[in-house]
């Protein structure tokens, strides 16, 4: 088997059909009176995308651009130049609507190949343009925290979590990914990091790897809880078919993913694992040592607030739906003009919103309250969501056993985490991942149809 959209059969569909939209070319003017006008909530999340990779993971689906490392502090210097001017650009259009920025998210591409003293900058930038010390979490790879004074500049420069792609303890389930470091490898960066004073640390972890069996599965998960991590997220290897994975599994270069019976082993093994080993199942993927913490991920994607800077960066204001251009120099040519870097961005109903909203709780957190959806639409569940056709939807998955529902909440059964899953990354596959892939192929679109 190949996980890829067609693959999730029912779920690919209903993704399809619910989440189709297209993205439209605006000019500056229009896209920025947008942002102001359905930016309404005060709290938002930062997200910031550094788009290069010094190689390529086999089934990367994000915006990125391999660098040799001498080019590194060349290409770095001049990103974060640009970066910091785009971010100067949101703090005035901004400027009046006092904004609350409670999480700040570093994506790639390899956040971790940026130097601290680039992260001093970055962060003063976002204190000036948003009136805010914001704390600062980076996705990284293990063999870019081998030095133990590089990681310390890291901490020392205000970066104080990180997501660190351990992937798996199996050498040679690593480089079936593309992946370029060692288990070992992945044990010393988590050593650095805390002796560095990092303040929370996840570690990914990859399953549905090609070839891999349940018990190879089961030996990362027993691994991963001896080092105690804050947290440990748990994530299938999604598949797209223009990856070099996807080329590779069918030249029969390695082997298939495990078959969707394994898929749902697997699923179950690390909720019934990591649970009996103290660990907080707070998002289906997602479990943390602490009620305290987590490390944010897609969540602000499908709810918003959250405004991207960086090339390929995208943002959902609640009202607005926009992407910046994933071409670097596209990205570098209108922030040179003072132009907000946005490729193409549509309005959002709030009928959508509210789908996406009740979506990431029930299908993502696990649970849904009726009382907080109500505070944030000003509204009563069943009067809004009533009116669209994810009523009849969530009627469906009642009367399958996949949820339950009571007058404060309606929650995920153990039987609707598999179904959960399926329904949750057939999202990412058909909305974020087909954005980004449009892109690449046209790095400059007057408009885009997805899925």
């Amino acid at each position: 088997m190949i996980l890829t959209r067609s693959s999730l059969g029912l779920w690919d569909k209903v993704a399809r059909r619910v989440f189709k939209s297209v993205y439209r070319r605006e000019d500056d003017e229009v896209v920025r009176k947008s942002i102001v006008e359905t930016l309404t909530e005060s709290d938002v999340a930062l997200y910031i995308h550094i788009p290069f990779c010094t190689g390529t993971c086999w089934f990367c689906p994000y915006a990125r651009f391999p660098i040799q490392r001498s080019q590194l502090d060349e290409v770095i210097s001049k990103y974060v130049v640009n970066l910091r001017r785009e971010i100067r650009l949101y703090g005035e259009l901004l400027r009046d609507l006092s904004l609350n920025v409670i999480d700040v998210h570093v994506g790639g591409g390899t956040p971790s190949l940026v130097p601290g003293r680039y992260w001093r900058e970055i962060i003063q930038e976002l204190t000036s343009a948003f009136d805010a010390r914001p704390e600062v979490a980076i996705e990284a790879n293990p063999e870019d925290l081998l030095d133990e004074s590089r990681v310390y500049d890291l901490v020392d420069a205000g970066v104080t979590e990180f997501s660190v792609g351990f992937q798996s303890f199996h050498d040679d389930l690593l480089a079936r990914l593309g992946r370029r470091h060692s288990a070992s490898d992945s044990i010393k960066a988590l050593d650095n990091l805390r002796s560095a004073g990092a303040r929370y640390v996840n570690i990914d972890l990859m399953y549905m790897i090609p070839g891999e069996t349940l018990e190879e599965w089961i030996e990362d998960l027993s691994k991963a809880t001896t080092l105690k991590p804050d947290e440990i997220t748990c994530y299938p290897t999604l598949v797209l078919e223009n990856s070099i994975g996807y080329k590779l599994i069918k030249q029969a270069k390695i082997p298939e993913q495990p078959d969707m019976k394994t898929f749902k082993k697997m699923m179950y093994a690390a909720e019934d694992f990591l649970t009996a080993r103290g660990y907080i199942g707070q998002e289906i993927y997602g479990y943390t040592r602490t009620r305290d913490w987590k490390y944010v991920t897609v969540n602000y994607e499908m709810e918003g607030p959250l405004l991207g800077f960086g090339a390929g960066a995208m943002s959902f204001t609640g009202g607005y739906e926009y992407q910046n251009f994933c071409s670097v120099e596209e990205y570098y040519e209108y922030i040179s003009k003072g132009k907000l870097p946005v490729a193409f961005s549509r309005r959002v109903t709030v009928e959508e919103r509210a789908i996406r909203y009740a979506t990431c709780r029930l299908f993502i957190c696990r649970s849904l309250s009726k009382r907080h959806f109500k505070d944030k639409f000003g509204r009563e569940f069943n009067e809004l969501i009533g009116r669209t056709g994810f009523k009849w939807f969530l009627s469906m998955l009642r009367v399958s056993g996949d949820i339950t529902e009571d007058e404060e909440r309606i929650s995920l059964t153990r039987k609707g985490l598999f179904t959960a899953h399926k329904i949750a990354w057939a999202f990412v596959l058909n909305v974020p991942c087909r954005m980004v892939e449009e892109c690449l192929k046209r790095p400059t679109p007057e408009n885009i149809t997805i899925p």
